[in-house]
């Protein structure tokens, strides 16, 4: 039973390295990229909604 655990531990710890090992970094241009705010890239349904109420705003504005 003692070798059996041993064992479990030993492929667990060779696991968790080859893990870390195998694991790949961003280039720094791609990580400063990455933290910069970009603008939200609105949707045909949002850019229809807001011209649809814009439409709505102006014609309330000409009833006036």
């Amino acid at each position: 039973m003692k070798k059996l655990f041993t064992l479990l531990f030993a492929a667990v710890m060779a696991m968790s390295l080859s893990f870390a090992t195998f694991a790949e970094d961003k280039p720094a241009a791609d990580k400063s990229a990455t933290t910069s705010k970009k603008k939200s890239k609105k949707t045909s349904a949002e850019k229809k909604a807001a011209a649809d109420q814009k439409k709505a705003d102006e014609a309330a504005k000409a009833k006036k």
